[in-house]
């Protein structure tokens, strides 16, 4: 009798946890920052090898002019290319550096530090409002997990070989089933 209890508890506790799991993931599709809507139309990041910043938003018509907001900066008003797009500089006012053919050079006078609001207003292709709003991220400290990668592949792979080889050679005395030769 307690086998017969045990397999229906677990059939039961199998069907919950396969409800669970396929039910549980449509929490995340609701609109919200960064559970979809406009959570991957604005992408702030940190150039590499420098203190400047790059801001890359998407979704706006045309040609048309854009607010951008960095922190407590006032509005500055750049274009948005023919696809909607912008790509936006961020450095501090010192800074020499030039813009490029595609890329809007934005001179703020207080430097854009870790947590530092992004706020980004204009117009869709329909003519609508469009208001992006994301935040500065940490400076990059040193290497993460991803640097381990290759260290671990190599581990592996000389541990792997290191077994062949062991495997391979034959010790004085030692039997090894499997390699007799007839003659």
């Amino acid at each position: 009798m307690t086998a017969s209890r045990f397999r229906r508890s677990s059939a039961l506790a199998l069907a919950g946890l396969t409800m669970g799991a396929v039910l549980l993931p449509g929490a995340a599709l609701a609109d919200g920052p960064g559970y979809g809507g406009t959570a991957d139309a604005l992408t702030v990041q940190w150039q590499e090898s420098s203190s400047d910043l790059a801001v890359y938003a998407v979704g706006f018509r045309g040609g048309s002019t854009v607010q951008l907001q960095v922190g407590s900066q006032g509005d500055s008003t750049v274009s948005a290319d023919v696809s909607g797009a912008l790509r936006v500089l961020v450095v501090p006012a010192s800074s020499a550096i030039l813009g490029a053919a595609d890329t809007t050079v934005l001179r703020v006078t207080d430097a854009a530090g870790p947590g530092t609001s992004i706020l980004v207003t204009g117009q869709t292709p329909a003519g609508s409002l469009r208001t992006l709003v994301g935040s500065v991220p940490p400076v990059a400290s040193g290497t993460g997990a991803s640097g381990l990668i290759p260290w671990a592949v190599a581990a592996a792979a000389l541990t792997a070989g290191a077994a062949w080889l062991a495997a391979r050679t034959q010790k004085p005395g030692r039997h090894r089933p499997g390699r007799h030769r007839m003659v």
